[in-house]
């Protein structure tokens, strides 16, 4: 009895021992499983980074691929044109050349004029100035012709070598559109790299993901709860706002509400809200009066403020870097409840703003 006893009393100890060690194991995995979250969120707002530079420079070398077909075309339709215009100069010149090729035939058969010949042959001064006027005529027809030729020519020649500058540019142009082309090659292969990199930390993005829809459906059930109380009470005892809501903060929307494809993953995914791209820190206002009945930290929203209007509206606020309206108290439109941030499932700072109908979310767009 005694060594059972030893027995039993020295197992008490080890049974307590396990279960510390089970539950040192347990704290550990979780806080590896936050810190692999953590990480892979740092990942995916770095590469978002990346991606977003990436993308301007990659428009930027697009634009400029783009611009330099546009005066490849404006050259080529300028060449055709000079083309067109060298062709009827050559053509001109041709005809011109056969002209004088047939007076130089008809001087070599009949002989050169004699212009003695033709003075004395006259039988009275007016046939004589006619004769006179006759070869004058003659005469110049035959200097104009060679003087057009000289001069189509040298417009030939001109027209061939701004033919060969215009080439030469476009050869210019085509190797510069091979340079952007490579630019866009090389960054569409660093988008690439970027997305592989995200893509390796998939599994704990998707469990992000998960967690802020599971945020929301538990916003929903806060609110509903809240609803129910209310309605057991009496009903709605704080303030009631106008029923029209102004911007919590100044800048352009960043993801709109409703559903988004991931910019990474490309799976579609629901969004609450609407993100409105501010710096941290950034003064967050109320939209319209009434009484904050959230201002906490919610899991995946970060720091977060919730209030109720009345008449089954409630707006909410989320990724703050710090709250200033506590539960409870009584706000007014354009009131300062927050200041902007980053903190909770979010891969820089914004302003997530979201209007919901009895706990419901809905396009905020339609109320603002």
């Amino acid at each position: 009895m005694l060594a059972a006893a030893l027995i039993a009393g020295s197992a008490v100890p080890s049974v307590a021992d396990d279960l510390e060690d089970q539950l040192a194991d347990i704290q550990s995995q979780i806080s590896s499983a936050q810190e692999e979250q953590a990480n892979a969120l740092e990942v995916i707002k770095a590469v978002m980074g990346r991606l977003d530079a990436i993308q301007a420079e990659l428009d930027a070398a697009n634009a400029e691929l783009e611009r330099i077909h546009g005066e490849q075309a404006r050259l080529n339709e300028q060449i055709r044109q000079n083309e067109i215009a060298l062709q009827k100069a050559i053509d001109d010149l041709h005809a011109r050349q056969a002209i004088l090729a047939k007076r130089v035939r008809a001087i070599y058969m009949h002989g050169q004029l004699n212009y003695v010949d033709v003075i004395i042959g006259s039988r009275s001064f007016s046939d004589f100035a006619n004769r006179l006027e006759l070869l004058k005529r003659v005469i110049r027809a035959d200097f104009s012709l060679i003087l057009e030729i000289q001069d189509k020519q040298r417009e030939i020649e001109a027209q061939r070598a701004q033919l060969a500058q215009e080439k030469a540019q476009l050869d210019a142009l085509e190797a510069e559109a091979q340079k952007a082309q490579e630019a866009i090659e090389a960054k569409r292969a660093e988008q690439q790299s970027a997305l592989d990199e995200a893509r390796a930390h998939k599994a704990a993005a998707e469990q992000v993901e998960q967690e802020l829809q599971q945020a929301s459906a538990d916003v929903q059930a806060r609110i509903e709860a809240r609803l129910r109380e209310q309605q057991s009470g009496g009903g709605y005892t704080g303030v009631v706002g106008s029923g029209q809501l102004s911007w919590p903060c100044s800048g352009p929307i960043t993801s709109p509400f409703g559903y988004r494809v991931h910019p990474i993953f490309g799976v579609e995914i629901s969004h609450a809200g609407i993100d409105i791209g501010v710096p941290e820190g950034t003064p967050v206002q109320a939209a319209d009066g009434g009484t904050v009945i959230e201002s906490g930290w919610i899991s995946g929203y970060g720091y977060t403020i919730i209030i109720d209007h009345g008449n089954g509206i409630q707006t909410l606020y989320a990724h703050n870097s710090s709250l200033i309206a506590g539960s409870g108290q009584s706000v007014s439109k354009g009131e300062v409840v927050a200041y902007s941030g980053q903190t909770g499932n979010v891969t820089g700072p914004h302003c997530h703003f979201e209007v919901r109908i009895n706990g419901s979310p809905v396009d905020p767009m339609g109320y603002l």
